[in-house]
């Protein structure tokens, strides 16, 4: 690499973005292709994978490696940090959401939550195909261990998954909280085993580490999460959208996919034990 393309690295997005544009004349044709789609998809950039994001320019990982390390980060990673910080803190504070609820009645609150509740359930057949419900089921049916990742707002709906796995004689297993515990653990995933991440922006740090590090492994991974950009969306994906009321999401189309999925476990093994 040119020594004299290296500058000082930023330490915030508003500076990264400046840098790409005073710097995007001088560069290389494959990094001011990159640039540009960094100015113009930063969202992608905070969200996707580096393989993804190859896949959709068709310009090499190593590419993305030198654009970012021409911009003084020591690898593609540590600029990606930048984006997914402005998507983090892009999200209301609950307090914030409270305030703008203050001046409606109460009795329209319980409406518009119990409307978008099932507006996001019914938006499920829209998102998801029985193509893809057959093989996180079938995943799930053949794991011996089904590990759960996890946090936040989304932490409900592994701890409802796991109760009704436990009550139907399934064996399964959440990640600790504390992140290099959580890490450790995943040495103990087996081979006959399966990861079910759940993830919805801003993205659980954890989590996101959990399901990318094991799929490096070759671990089996399931997926429910917003969007194909997602971090997690990493093998069977399973795509829920929300509705979102004055910043808070509802969680009913989310468990009522995780409900389904304990469920047909469920039978799909007795039935499995039946035929054998």
């Amino acid at each position: 690499m040119d020594a004299a393309l290296v500058t000082a690295k930023p330490e915030t997005l508003d500076q990264l973005m400046t840098q790409i544009e005073q710097q995007h004349a001088s560069m290389p044709k494959r990094l001011r292709e990159i640039g540009n789609f960094v100015l113009g998809h930063p969202e992608a950039i905070a969200l996707s994978t580096l393989a993804e994001l190859a896949a959709e320019t068709d310009i090499a990982t190593s590419a993305f490696v030198r654009f970012a390390q021409t911009l003084g980060f020591d690898g593609f990673s540590q600029m990606q940090a930048l984006f997914r910080q402005q998507v983090r803190s892009s999200w209301p504070q609950y307090a914030s959401r409270l305030s703008d609820m203050a001046d409606v009645d109460p009795a329209d609150h319980f409406e518009a939550l119990s409307v978008s509740a099932v507006e996001s359930i019914n938006r499920l057949s829209n998102t998801v195909s029985m193509e893809q419900l057959d093989a996180a089921v079938q995943k799930l049916t053949d794991a011996e261990t089904i590990w759960f990742a996890a946090g936040g707002r989304s932490k409900p709906v592994t701890v409802y998954m796991s109760y009704v796995l436990t009550k139907l004689g399934i064996r399964s297993q959440e990640f600790r909280e504390a992140p290099a515990e959580a890490m450790r653990e995943l040495n103990l995933v087996g081979p006959r085993d399966v990861l079910l991440a759940v993830s919805f922006a801003p993205y659980g740090e954890l989590t996101v580490k959990l399901a990318q590090e094991a799929a490096g492994r070759g671990i089996r991974i399931i997926s429910i999460t917003d969007t194909m950009v997602s971090p997690v969306a990493l093998d069977t994906t399973l795509l829920v959208t929300e509705e979102n009321i004055f910043g808070f999401r509802s969680l009913c189309a989310t468990m009522n996919l995780a409900q389904y999925l304990a469920i047909e476990t469920g039978l799909k093994r007795e039935k499995d034990v039946r035929n054998a």
